[in-house]
Formats: C-alpha cells, structure tokens, sequence
C-alpha cells in the first residue's frame, strides 16, 4: 500500500533520526565509517580531493535503508552531531597546520575572546544555501555534467591551473559518489519487494537519470540534497528554500494531470516535514513561504495555504517557517499566520519586504535582488540568482562586557587576564561623553580582535573544509574554478553577530542619568556594587532595578542611544574587508549567546547579577520593557535597520487577551503593518500569560507540545533549563492584557 498509512508510519518516522535500525548487511555503522573515512586525511593531495575520497568512502559503505513506512530513504550517518566526516577533517586540518600551510598566529587572541566572553569565535559551515533554481533544473547528474563542462572550459582558456583543477576533481568524484549512493538506495528498495518501496525507488531512478519530474520527485531532491550536503559533506543547508514558490508548478500539473491527488501528496508532504522533526536540530531547519511576483502582486497561493495547514497538523517545532509580508499580503492569509501563532505557538518569523528592500539597496543590491532574496537561518536575507550571496556568521560582539572592565580597571573577571584597551581611572572620567568614550574603544578593540582572529582563519576555509556539494550549484563558483563557501560567490560575507544590545542600552542610560545627571550614585560606588555582584548593596540594586527609563518603553532619551550604538556598528563594522574577497557586515541577531556570553559577565549597571542572561536581539532585557508593545515598536524603529544588513529581528512576547478574537488579530496584524512599514526587518512573537508557563513547569506531563520562540526557531518550554523557563515567567509576568 503506497497510500494511507502515515498514522502507522509515524512510530518509524520519530524513530528514524533519533533510534533507527539498519541491517548490518548493508554496510559499516557512522562510528565505524568515521574512523575509516579519516585515514583519507593522510593521503597526499589536495583538500577538496581528501575530502571527496572521504566523501566517496561513505557512499559505499554506510549503512542504508529505504523502508517501507517512509517515502524518503535512510542514510547511516543519521545523527546530525558529530558529523561523520568530521573526523576526517579535524585530522586534514591539523595536517595542514603542521606543514604551515594554515596561519594560527591569532590562536592565543582567539581563545582570550571566547574564555572571556567578550566575543564567541568558531569556523563557520552552517548557512550556506545552494542555488535550488540550478539544483532543480539540472538535478544531480546535470549539476555533474555542469560542473565538467566548466572544467573543459577553464582548461581550454587556460585557466585550469593545480588549484582549480583540484577544486573539479573534487567536484567530480563527490557527483559521481551520490549517483552511486542512489543506485544503492534504487537496489535495497527493491528488495523488500513492497509497493512503497518500489514507488520510492522509481523516484530515486529518475533522479538518478535527471531532474525532478513530479511533486513527490520535487521533496525527494531537497531531502536528498539536504542530507548528501548537511549529513555527509559538512555543510548545513540554512534553508529548504521558497518551498510554495518551487512546489506550485510540480502540484498544480499532477493534480491536472492526476498523477496524485491533493490529499496524496498532503501524505507525502508530511513525511517529508517529519524527517526534520526527527533530526530535531536546535536551531530548528528553515523553509521560506511567500514573496511579491515581478508583477507586483503577491505570490501567496492556495499552495502557501497547502503548507500552513500541514504545518499546523503535524504542530513541529521544525521545521521552522519564515514568511515574507508585504504591502500586497491579503489580511486574511496575515490572520490565520497569526492565528497559528497564538493558538499553537507556531515556530512562525514574519519578515517585512520593504525593511528587506530598505536594507538591501542601502548596501549596493537592486530592488528586484531583494524582491527574490533567500531567506535563510534564522531569518538573515540575502541575494541569490543572478547575484549569490554567501555568508558565515563568525563572531558575537559582548556589548555588555565593556561595562565590566571599565569599572574592574581593565581585567577580565573569567579569566583574570587584561582585555581591551587601558581604563582609565574612574575619577578621570569626569562627564559622560568620557564614559561613553571609552566605552566605544572597548568595543572597538573587541571588534578588531574578532576580525583579525577570523580573517586568519577564514582565508583558508576551502582547505578546512571544501564545499564540494555546494559549489556545484553555484554558477559564480563554476565560473571562476573557487570554492562556493570561501570565495567564489559573488558576495562572500562575514557576519559579525551582536549581543546584549538592548541591555547595553539599559546600561548606559543609568549611568548617563543616575551617576551624571542626578548624581545619585559614584562611580566607585557603582564598581563597588557590580565587584560584589550587588552583595552588601542591595538598596542601590533596587533603586537600579526600579528605574524606568530603559529601551523598549519608547523614550526619546533612550531610544536615542540604540541609534547611536547601531550607527558607531554599523560605520565601524559594515564594509571592512574580509579576507574571502568579500566584505564585513553587523547583525543584532544573537543566537544562543544572549545566554552563553550572559553565563561570562559580570554584574553591569543595568542591574543584571553576574552570569544572567542578557538581552537577546534587537529587543529588550526581559521585563524591561512596561509601557507596552506600542511603545516598544517606537524603540526597535528608532534604529536605522540597515545599520545591520546581516539582520534585525525583535522578540515580543503580549499577553492572550491582547489578540483575542477576530479584533484582537486584526490589532495585531495592524501593529505588524506599522512595523513593517517603518523598515522593520524580522518579528517573532510568543503569546503567554504567566499562569501557564508556571503550571507548565510544575506540570511538565501536561504539556509536552508546549512550544516557545526562543531567537530565531522554537523549542519545547518542558525541554527548556529552569533557569531559562524562569525569565520566560519573569517576562510573562511584567505584560497585562
């Protein structure tokens, strides 16, 4: 039976990322083919050969399976973490370093940042995105054919030289491994000698043959892509793509052409979300829905709809969906997104186009550029197509770090090791312009030393770590012979990512108005408290944790600093070249550090103790923000988004009773409206009210489908740390109705 069957498929579909089963007939187990696939670190030969022999080892020999509950095939690399190339790559990297052919001479600053918390600094292979457009129209034997008739070309002008031929070979054996792969799958599908398995692998013979020819083909090729490139060669596919915009044409034909019906292919779709939902990723997996047409008309569909309602259905944490809003967006496609978001707690971002637009053409792109941009991690956008874009994120800037070695005369309180430039003597820093003065040198010191650790090493990220699925699908890469992930898209970027932003705010504005202005408290008296983490001074802690006038409450005064410190970042980080052929540029998304870089730093004068959390994006601390979402909109708008092209998202989190009923979306999707419209980038919202977070903590085997947004993807509240769970209660509790 092809058909029917996913409520009896969905027991193997948990289990296929988390506990799968294979038959050891089909060949060697992950940990096995790890430690085999890193002899091939020894070999004599260039890197993006080594690891395309590693590459073609594993499609060999991995264990696989197509079953019968499934529509997509099993891969024995199936735990995301360690990859199973990895160790190949560790080794080939050492190898490298010990013949001198990779710079380490920024090592010692590179771990002073990342042990003191004033950056957090790691090689970054997580958010490429193929060009889809090339992967579908030529499939896997066409992106092979592809790439070997761009080799003859450079061979025939002459351009074929040691390095370039490498970077084809490297190619050519990797393309010829998956083909291989899929006539394994092709062979072990037919010998259950099931229905399914036979459909499955007539699927996989097409794609083996060329590019997709139906809706089912069509996932095929991204499951497939996804895990040759995430699973096996090491490189995480940041998004799945315009899944409405890429599916309508193969959906619309075989439903016309009765090759599925709707609700067939609503069963093969969800298999196909589910096996993100059992890979499970943190950081959950991003797909895109919606847009604006060349026409100007939106590109929402009955297929956007398709995906919403499956969505909603299988209620997954991941996937997670990002969709772009428009002026043109229909209100009622806004309503049931936001719907889904209060009723279920959807992993849902909306990202605004005019704010995409407003930041793309402010950094040399072209309107039609941002009209087709990729929307990709969390919800960085950046250009595909005609022009790639390709970026790493390398570097959290600690904006609250600052503020603990100025008042500990310089030294790291981690580590016990001086950071930064020289401080100052408190009493020499008569005014406020003096503080903030030297505040800004600190962060620029961390600024330069992140990006001196980072272009060291990322001059030689195509030898770490070649991008042999990758760049194949790169027009650009093929055209120049250099690697897609180090420097052969059009744009290769770094993103220097920010953390802190709205505590930092917080932090400057109770030193400029209660040591400067109203004179209340000293200098020393303020080091005093934060060198004893308030103890011994907890009547000054409470008269900092009752000031009012943070960021988030839309107060001129304060908003005024948020424009500052975005417009010092932006001018000082955005454009500074890296060492890819490409450029610098600022992101206000954290990730996870607003926790991790929280857990190194001191006690800051906003009020925070040492080792809380900081504030996370471009949003708020926490419960500092009183005077309501309206107000809080007013303070994200104060800065100029494109300040930060790498992204600008805002958390909100409103109470129920705020959205409730039809009026209550419709004020909702109003305020969405007005944010968008000033050049708001990217909001996410969590709507709680505290009674039901604090009985979800009590009363974990209640809620076990409790999500909440947590930066850029969702995660389950009763999976969640209490002290995280806390701040979530903490914030819940400072919103009303």
């Amino acid at each position: 039976m092809i058909f029917g069957t996913y409520k009896e498929d969905e027991a193997y579909l948990w289990k296929k990322f988390q506990s799968p089963e294979f038959d050891p007939a089909t060949g060697i187990d992950k940990d096995e083919a790890a430690e085999k696939a890193a002899a091939f670190a020894e070999m004599d030969a260039p890197s993006p050969v080594i690891k395309a022999r590693g590459f073609e080892f594993l499609a060999k020999n991995l264990r696989i399976e197509v079953d019968p509950h499934d529509f997509f095939p099993a891969f024995g690399c199936w735990k995301r973490l360690p990859r199973v190339i990895g160790k190949l790559l560790d080794r080939h990297g050492e190898i490298m370093v010990e013949k001198g052919r990779i710079g380490q001479q920024k090592k010692e600053l590179w771990s002073l940042l990342n042990s003191s918390g004033a950056s957090n600094i790691w090689a970054d292979y997580d958010h490429s995105v193929p060009e889809w457009e090339q992967v579908f129209a030529l499939g896997f034997p066409g992106l092979l054919r592809n790439a070997m008739e761009w080799r003859e070309k450079h061979r025939a002008s002459g351009t074929l030289d040691e390095k370039t031929a490498a970077y084809f070979e490297g190619i050519r054996i990797t393309y010829e491994a998956i083909l291989m792969m899929l006539e394994r799958f092709i062979e072990r599908a037919k010998v259950h000698h099931n229905e399914r398995c036979d459909f499955v692998a007539a699927s996989l013979q097409r794609l083996h043959d060329g590019p997709p020819q139906n809706f089912f083909d069509a996932l095929q090729l991204i499951y497939l892509y996804f895990m040759f490139s995430e699973h096996m060669d090491h490189m995480q596919v940041r998004s799945l793509g315009n899944l409405d915009w890429r599916l309508t044409p193969f959906y619309d034909r075989d439903l016309e052409n009765g090759t599925f019906t709707d609700a067939q292919m609503r069963e093969i779709f969800d298999h196909f979300f589910m096996q993100w939902g059992s890979i499970n990723n943190y950081w959950g997996q991003p797909v895109y829905l919606g847009g604006t047409k060349a026409d100007g008309t939106t590109q929402i569909n009955h297929l956007t709809h398709f995906i919403l309602d499956e969505a909603a259905k299988l209620h997954l944490p991941t996937p997670k969906i990002q969709i772009k809003i428009a002026k043109n967006t229909p209100d009622e496609f806004i309503d049931k997104v936001l719907a889904l978001i209060r009723d279920q707690h959807q992993s849902i971002v909306l990202v605004g186009e005019e704010g995409i637009r407003h930041i793309m053409t402010s950094h040399g792109l072209t309107e039609e550029d941002a009209r087709t941009c990729d929307i990709r991690g969390c919800y960085e956008v950046t250009s595909r197509g005609r022009v790639h874009t390709n970026t790493t994120a390398c570097g959290h800037l600690n904006m609250l770090k600052p503020f603990e070695l100025i008042f500990n005369g310089g030294i790291d309180k981690q580590t016990g090791k001086p950071v930064g430039v020289p401080v100052s003597a408190l009493d020499e820093l008569e005014t406020f312009d003096d503080f903030y003065r030297l505040y800004l040198r600190e962060l620029y010191w961390i600024i330069d030393a992140n990006i001196e650790v980072v272009d060291e090493f990322e001059a030689s990220l195509d030898q770490f770590n070649s991008a042999n699925v990758f760049s194949a699908t790169i027009p650009n890469s093929l055209r120049t012979g250099r690697d897609a992930f180090a420097a052969g898209c059009e744009h290769n970027l770094t993103s220097l990512l920010t953390t802190g932003f709205g505590s930092a705010i917080d932090a400057l504005s109770v030193v400029e108005e209660l040591i400067y202005r109203k004179r209340e408290i000293t200098l020393e008296e303020m080091a005093a408290a934060l060198n004893a983490d308030w103890k011994g001074h907890e009547k000054l802690h409470r008269k900092i944790l009752a000031f009012k006038e943070r960021y988030g409450n839309g107060i001129p005064r304060v908003d005024r600093f948020a424009q500052m410190l975005s417009r010092t970042i932006g001018n000082y980080v955005n454009g500074r070249p890296n060492s890819r052929g490409g450029e610098w540029q600022a992101s206000v998304h954290c990730a996870k550090q607003f926790v991790i870089e929280g857990a190194k730093t001191g006690a800051t004068p906003d009020g925070r103790f040492a080792g809380e959390e900081m504030s996370k994006n471009a949003s708020p601390r926490m419960g500092s923000d009183v005077n309501g979402v309206t107000a809080l909109i007013r303070s994200a708008l104060a800065v100029d988004a494109a300040s930060f092209p790498g992204d600008f998202p805002l958390d909100v989190m409103m109470h129920p009773g705020t959205v409730k009923g039809a009026d209550g979306l419709a004020a909702w999707r109003k305020l969405i409206r007005v944010y968008f419209a000033g050049n708001g980038v990217a909001v996410h919202f969590n709507i709680f009210d505290a009674s039901e977070l604090k009985d979800a903590q009590l009363h974990p085997e209640k809620y076990q489908g409790l999500q909440v947004r947590v930066c850029g993807w969702n995660v389950h509240f009763t999976e969640m740390a209490k002290s995280e769970q806390d701040m979530y209660i903490r914030r819940a509790e400072s919103i009303s109705e």
